[in-house]
């Protein structure tokens, strides 16, 4: 025996509204933290002033020149290589290292907005199949006896 295919097609739910849903007030924790950077930041920059070496030792370190602080004043011709544009310092090459514990935001809670909504549940066309044996399982009742007799 077999049942026939049908298409049982998207059944919907009902529509509830479930509201506003909050957590419990706990959770407060922290984060404890560690890292370091590596040390291959040791490069300079070229700034763009343009120095005859003979005449470099007019710049001082940190942009003081003889003529003030962050001022200066232009030496020798136009036409000069990069090799004579001044440079930032190369101390750079170092590393950080960093350690701690992240501060905690407290116990605190979370309110989500649920609201009213419905789900749709796609069933589709499908069909089932009934097997009836011809021997049957063995019997679990007294084989064809009136009960009710007396």
């Amino acid at each position: 025996a077999s049942a026939s295919s049908t298409d049982l097609g998207t059944k919907t739910t009902s529509s509830f509204d479930y509201g506003t849903k909050s957590t419990n007030n706990t959770g407060a924790h922290t984060h404890s933290l560690s890292g370091s950077t590596n040390a291959a930041g040791n490069h300079s920059h070229r700034d763009g002033r343009r120095f005859n070496p003979s005449v470099f030792k007019d710049t001082y370190q940190y942009g003081y020149t003889s003529s003030g602080q962050n001022t200066w004043g232009v030496q020798g011709s136009v036409g000069m290589s990069t090799g004579w544009l001044a440079n930032t310092s190369t101390d750079g090459n170092h590393s950080h290292s960093l350690s701690g514990t992240a501060a905690s935001a407290g116990a605190h809670a979370h309110t989500v907005g649920i609201g009213a909504h419905t789900h749709s549940v796609a069933i589709g066309s499908h069909g089932h199949t009934i097997t009836v044996n011809a021997a049957g399982n063995a019997e679990n009742t007294v084989k064809n006896i009136a009960f009710n007799y007396i």
